[in-house]
Formats: structure tokens, sequence, C-alpha cells
């Protein structure tokens, strides 16, 4: 097991939490006994947890105690009972029999007690859960971002992958385009497979368009240009891009034209050429 990978999938906080399946809390807990790193990891996301917890507190009002007490009717006053010389209470005290030794006794309000500290740990209970779905929601929203990045991370690898592929295949020809004109650092390679006669584009060097522009590029077949398509620059990475068949060509050249293409090149806005 990568225990690394194992920690940073959020396993850890979701058994924490209580957010794991039966089956995930079953092979956490059997990970923390394999692998100290993962016991480790959720010891320290447990005190992490604990000490926000406390940081986050909010002190009760003044006088909240006094209400709860007041709400569970709890009555703190003595009680008077008679004993008389058989140990028996009498309720009440006839004022002319003689009188008996008075004891005076304390009512235990133990309902009023119990039913306040149930309000109390209800009170405490509400607000973990608060804080808890917060950080639940925190934790969901940073693995949905992470599995964002990734899937984009893993889309351009396979792009890459893709184009490679491309560039290996003997039967496609280089054509390098070097820069002409007001452009003599642009730069871009078409690759001509000569069964297929499939074209694909890499540039090694463009600007990135102004906007309402675009390049297209062009293919010169028996000295007459020839629409190959028109193409976007990816500022991120060269990535090779599929273009219009070409059965036969001399040359091909890219020129920057208005978005969406023109049925004829703009010879003054030509940035590359290249020969085959």
């Amino acid at each position: 097991m990568n225990t690394q990978e194992y920690i940073s999938s959020g396993i850890v906080e979701s058994y924490v939490l209580g957010l794991a399946s039966q089956e995930e809390a079953a092979e956490f807990e059997r990970a923390c006994v394999t692998y100290p790193e993962v016991l480790a990891a959720r010891e320290a996301f447990e005190l992490s947890l604990e000490q926000q917890l406390l940081a986050n507190a909010v002190p009760p009002p003044a006088g909240l105690l006094d209400d709860i007490f007041a709400a569970a009717d709890i009555d703190n006053s003595p009680t008077t009972v008679e004993i008389d010389p058989n140990g028996s209470p009498t309720f009440p005290v006839d004022p002319v029999a003689p009188q008996a030794p008075v004891v005076t006794m304390q009512r235990t309000p133990s309902f009023g007690w119990m039913a306040a500290a149930a309000l109390i740990l209800l009170i405490g209970s509400a607000a973990l859960n608060f804080y808890l779905y917060r950080q639940y929601e925190g934790v969901k929203a940073e693995q949905a971002a992470l599995a964002s990045q990734n899937k984009e991370v893993m889309d351009r690898i396979a792009e890459a992958e893709k184009s490679l592929a491309l560039l290996k295949d003997p039967a496609n020809q280089p054509v390098i385009m070097n820069g002409v004109g007001n452009s003599p650092d642009a730069k871009a390679t078409v690759y001509w497979n000569t069964n297929t006669k499939d074209v694909y584009l890499l540039v090694n060097n463009l600007p990135v368009p102004e906007a309402g522009k675009q390049y297209q590029l062009w293919a010169l077949v028996d000295g007459k240009p020839v629409d190959a398509g028109v193409f976007e620059v990816d500022p991120a990475g060269n990535l090779v891009t599929k273009m219009k068949n070409i059965p036969q060509a001399q040359a091909f050249a890219v020129t920057l034209e208005k978005k969406g293409g023109s049925p004829t090149p703009t010879l003054t806005a030509m940035y590359v050429m290249g020969q085959i």
C-alpha cells in the first residue's frame, strides 16, 4: 500500500468525521494497526480538529445557566418537615399541640438537575454538529477541487501521449516552418502522413493572436494556396492539432487571418513557411 496516497485520498477525514462506509472504516482501522504513519495521520487530524473546536468555541452568554435552571423549574429553597417523637413527619404543625423537634431538610432537585444537564448537552451537541458540518463541507469542497485539477492534469497527459505517438510514427513526414518577415523567431512544424495524407500541426513558437484574429494553415499545391484549416495557440503547452487532409503539397505556411479563416491568405500577415 502506498500510505501517502492512501492518507491523501481523504479517508482520514472521512473516518474521523464519521462519513466513511463500514467497509472503508474497517479497512482504515486495519491500516492504522499495520501502518504507523496512517495511525499518526489519524491522531494528528483528531488533534487539529479538537484544537480548531476549542479555538472557535463561543462562550455562552451571561445568565444562560440561570435561565436553564429557571426553565427546568429547579427549586433550591429549604423545605421544613416536623418530626414527632416517634420519628414520623407531620404536616402541618398544630400551633396548640406541644412543639416537636424541628428538623430542616434540603429537597434534592434531582429531576431539575437532570433536565438542566440534558439541556446543556443538547446545546453543546448542536454546536458541535454545526461545527463538524462546516468542516465536512470544507473537506468536500477541497476534494472536489482536487478531483477537478487531477482530471485536468490526466487529460493533458493523455493528450501529450497521443501527440507523442503521432510524432513517432515514421509515416509522418515533418515539415519545419521557420519565421518569415516581421516574425523571425516564430516556428511551427507540420507532420504530413504520406500514407493517409493526414496533416498534424505542432506550434513551436507563435504569439497568442489578438481578439478577433486566428491563425490559418495553408498548403502550396501546384503553386496555389489551399486552405488546411484554422487553429488556436495553446499557451499552456505544445500540443499537436489535427488539420485538414492534403493529398499533395510542395510547401506549408501559416498566416494570421480574421477569426474563422479567410478564402485566400494575407501574405503580409505570414508568420512561418516551410518547403517539403
